[in-house]
């Protein structure tokens, strides 16, 4: 967890603490992507070879998007405690700049129509997570920025 903890906020201004999320998100988003897609892709081979498994959506979602949300209400909750500022735009601001890698991996993924070159049920399932974290994190970040109870 120290990995982690060396990312977290170290000032109050919204514009560094922003980047500072975007390039950690940017080092999740990578690598837990990459996996999943593995994961995903390894699960279609076997669909194919005559294996009846289903996909393992609910397994990503426990083990890997629920800690990630849960990692950026801890984010937010330091960066509001550093803050100054007691203005929920702030928080907010933080989780949106800090989204930026995820929203420009999903528009670089339809852009380049990667629904063509892999399974639709693949597709579906990354597009639609991949749409959540963009849609959720930033509410997580600005939401633990607003926590009040046991500041650091």
């Amino acid at each position: 967890m120290e990995w982690i903890e060396k990312w977290f906020p170290r000032t109050g201004k919204c514009a560094i603490e922003g980047i500072r999320l975007a390039v950690l998100n940017s080092i999740l988003v990578g690598v837990g992507g990459t996996v999943v897609f593995l994961l995903f892709e390894a699960v279609e081979l076997l669909r194919k070879s005559g294996i009846p498994i289903p996909l393992p959506v609910w397994l990503v979602m426990v083990l890997l998007i629920m800690p990630y949300y849960v990692l950026m209400f801890q984010y937010g909750k330091a960066f509001g405690a550093l803050s100054s500022s007691r203005r929920p735009v702030a928080g907010f601001a933080v989780g949106l700049l800090g989204q930026l890698p995820s929203v420009l991996l999903l528009v670089v993924s339809i852009d380049v129509e990667l629904y063509r070159y892999i399974s639709s049920q693949v597709w579906r399932a990354l597009f639609t997570m991949m749409l959540m974290i963009v849609l959720v994190a930033p509410v997580m970040v600005g939401l633990g920025s607003l926590d009040n109870n046991d500041k650091r």
